[in-house]
């Protein structure tokens, strides 16, 4: 991560900008087009699983679950938004697919740090300890 740390504020503008273009693509009162089907979950699932990772390499300290909490809350913001425009529409489905997007972000996050803390030298985890021998 300190190889990364040069980076942190691209990572935030990036952040932001894709933030910013999710929310604008989303509370717009006429939708993008898209194929129907399920295109239109991958966007969903695809844009937040995006602004979860970036939001991790932005603000690596923040706490797991302020990180997804903030990603629900903006998919949930986005749906409730489309919901007082005539021609959007909301679905439940959208919430579970932004909800997919952000877990498996997130998991890809964890599996990232067990991995890192795995290749410090002079440190172990215990699912790569070996057991004491008599």
């Amino acid at each position: 991560m300190r190889q990364w740390a040069r980076y942190r504020l691209v990572f935030k503008v990036m952040f932001f900008v894709v933030l910013g273009f999710g929310i604008y693509l989303g509370m717009t009162p006429t939708p993008p087009t898209a194929l129907p089907g399920w295109n239109a979950y991958f966007y969903h699932a695809g844009g937040l699983f995006v602004c979860t990772i970036l939001n991790f390499l932005a603000f690596p300290r923040w706490y797991r679950w302020v990180r997804g909490l903030l990603m629900f809350m903006v998919g949930v913001a986005v749906e409730y938004v489309q919901s007082f425009h005539p021609t959007r529409s909301t679905d439940i489905t959208d919430i579970y697919a932004n909800t997919a997007g952000v877990l498996l972000g997130l998991v890809l996050i964890w599996v990232f740090e067990v991995w890192r803390k795995s290749r410090q030298p002079g440190r172990s985890t215990r699912l790569l300890e070996r057991p004491p021998t008599p």
